[in-house]
């Protein structure tokens, strides 16, 4: 729109500098005109014409001694009758009367012109505006009836969401190129739901399927390192075999969570009591904190959040479970609730964590952590779904996560 009125200025301003020099050029071969019409009445009456003849014109005579070039300009004369100056196109050129040189001035206003050329200009542009204007609104009310089945197809795209049960319906359109593109759309859709479904139900069923060996592997481990008669190498390295297996097993148990909270799984919500959800999660791990001479710091105020009861607590627990393996000895943990945020800090061992990289998958601060780095992009899975707001700094020596919802 204002590349059009821009464009639409520029075409303005030449129309009228073209248009105003065409005038003047007319008022210049009018004013040739008088001077023929001069040298005509002066070889037939052999004295110069009488004023009175000429309407809007003014003629001026002077006796001059040498014959004098032609010469067509702009001046500004003064007008008696309206006193005030007016611009006039002019003609000056030599007359010879009865062997006397006489210089002729015929001066021609321009003010008629400059408000012809300004009436056509505006009338002109009006004119065009106008055509534009109602151009462009049927354009508008046309082009809006023929793209509306686009626009509606993509509407539906943007809420085109894998895992979402919703029926995507793209819409009936006679203009071929559109049912064209809703054929092609459709047929990416229901691709891309079959190949999620199949890859939804292989991670779910090779997840439930690794899960039973790991156990039994676990089960047999530990009852063979509970035979005396290993040797103390032979217990380390069962031990070891023992501890990766149950990392392993961790492992699968937080992909097969994440799975399925992609999956849109979890499709139960109901409004939580966090005050009181917060106080069980406070019991279950004073012991551990307790014994890692960690100090806690609580201020619990009221605070409901409607969500998975299951997913809030995997959150606290990851949550209360990070502020205490990630702790220094002898430091300290701090909670702070309040309707509609909920605050934990804890004193860090280490520096920053990486923001960029923090809720990313298989993330560890250090490359020797047991962390399998899936527990913050646990958190990040649960809070996105839960409609949560999650932040993190590092302040003060401290690890503080931050998290928001709508009360």
């Amino acid at each position: 729109m204002a590349a059009m009125a821009a464009l639409f200025l520029i075409v303005g301003i030449v129309y009228y500098v073209l248009l105003s020099k065409v005038l003047v050029h007319e008022v210049d071969e009018a004013l040739e005109k008088y001077e023929k019409q001069v040298h005509k009445y002066v070889s037939k009456n052999d004295s110069l014409p009488i004023f009175k003849n000429f309407e809007e014109v003014q003629v001026a005579y002077h006796v001059t001694d040498r014959y004098r070039e032609k010469e067509i300009s702009q001046a500004v004369i003064y007008n008696h009758d309206d006193r005030k100056a007016e611009t006039f196109r002019q003609i000056v050129f030599s007359q010879r009367v009865n062997g006397v040189w006489y210089e002729v001035t015929v001066a021609k206003p321009l003010e008629g012109t400059k408000l012809l050329t300004r009436t056509l200009v505006y009338s002109t542009l009006v004119i065009l505006l106008l055509m534009i204007g109602i151009s462009v609104l049927l354009n508008r009310l046309i082009l809006k009836r023929l793209w509306n089945p686009f626009y509606v197809s993509m509407n539906e795209m943007k809420g085109f969401k894998l895992g979402n049960q919703k029926e995507h319906v793209l819409p009936q359109t006679d203009i071929e190129e559109f049912a064209m593109m809703n054929d092609i759309l459709s047929q990416a859709i229901n691709g891309a739901k079959d190949e999620y479904r199949i890859l939804k139900e292989f991670t779910e069923n090779a997840s439930h399927e690794i899960q039973t060996p790991l156990a039994i592997i676990r089960s047999k481990l530990d009852l063979i390192i509970q035979d005396e008669s290993l040797s103390e190498g032979q217990s380390e390295s069962l031990k070891s075999a023992f501890n990766a297996v149950s990392r392993l097993s961790k492992l699968n148990q937080s992909l097969l969570l994440l799975a399925k909270i992609e999956n849109q799984q979890f499709t139960l919500v109901e409004l939580i009591n966090l005050k009181d959800k917060v106080e069980e999660k406070l019991r279950q791990f004073n012991e551990f904190w307790a014994g890692n001479h960690i100090r806690i710091n609580v201020d619990l105020n009221s605070a409901g959040i409607m969500a998975n009861p299951e997913l809030i607590d995997i959150l606290l627990n990851n949550l209360l479970s990070n502020a205490g393996r990630h702790n220094t000895e002898g430091g300290e943990i701090w909670i702070n609730l309040t309707a509609g945020k909920l605050e934990i800090a804890n004193t860090a061992k280490e520096e920053s964590l990486d923001t960029k990289r923090l809720f990313g998958r298989f993330y560890k601060e250090s490359q020797h952590s047991k962390s399998n780095g899936l527990g913050l992009s646990i958190v990040k899975q649960i809070c996105d779904h839960s409609g949560l707001s999650v932040k993190y700094v590092f302040a003060d020596q401290q690890h503080i996560f931050t998290f928001e919802w709508t009360v």
